[in-house]
Order: C-alpha cells, then structure tokens, then sequence
C-alpha cells in the first residue's frame, strides 16, 4: 500500500459536532485541466503502523474532497493544494481559501510509541519542524 500521499478513499474518523465517527470519505486528484481522476491507490483506512520515513513516491499536487459529514459539509468540495513536507518527508496539504490541513502525523497525540501513524485533517498547519505530534495539542 502506497502511503506517501493521503489514501484516495477510505474510512477516515472524523469529529462530527463533537462525536468522532468513521466517515468514508474520496479524495480525488485535480489535474491541470481540470479533470478529476484517482491515483493508484485503492480504498484503504488512514492509519499506518511505525513511525518510518516517508517513502519516495508520487504525491498529487492537489487533491478535492468529498463525503464529509453533514456537520463538516463545507469541507466538501475543497481543493487542498500540495504546501510542503514535513520535518520527516511527509507531504502536507492546504486547503484553498480556508485554515484546513491534510498532513501524516507519527504520533498526533505525543503520547509515545503505543500510538499509530495516521493521516489528519487539522485545521492547524503542521509543524514542519516536529517528528510527531505535528499540532502540538
């Protein structure tokens, strides 16, 4: 499984007026003429296991959402463009227009090890010089 790019669908958990819920959510790639297609990988969870490098692979340049819950609705539709990578090679994204961030966090909670690399939807932008706990909370 191709990690080094957010997963194009899949369940993600995403705070929903305060109750975290699975949301299956689409992020499709938007390419220079407009059109939408997927990249190469399939339908998948957003977490990862270890806390390794970010391989070298393709990453989008920007990606549209879609299927967000009911309460985060105006999140649908957004075009997060490619904004950098972070202290460990991860790409992040940044929505258009509003604070929204799509970044690989090693550890998002700064707890320790027993923890799981994931995907995140923040709407802080990463510390792009932090290993983990890229939100700092």
């Amino acid at each position: 499984q191709d990690i080094s790019h957010p997963p194009t669908s899949g369940e993600w958990i995403m705070n929903c007026a305060g109750n975290y819920q699975p949301q299956f959510l689409i992020l499709l790639e938007v390419t220079t003429t407009g059109t939408l297609s997927t990249t190469m990988q399939g339908a998948g969870t957003t977490s990862t296991t270890g806390t390794t490098r970010a391989p070298v692979f393709y990453a989008p340049k920007s990606l549209m959402l879609s299927g967000a819950c009911a309460y985060k609705r105006a999140m649908n539709g957004l075009t997060y463009d490619l904004a950098g990578t972070s202290a460990d090679g991860w790409p992040f994204y940044k929505a258009k227009g509003v604070d929204e961030y799509i970044y690989h966090d090693a550890d998002c909670d700064g707890a320790g090890t027993n923890t799981v690399a994931m995907w995140v939807f923040d709407s802080s932008k990463p510390n792009t010089t932090a290993l983990y706990d890229l939100d700092g909370d």
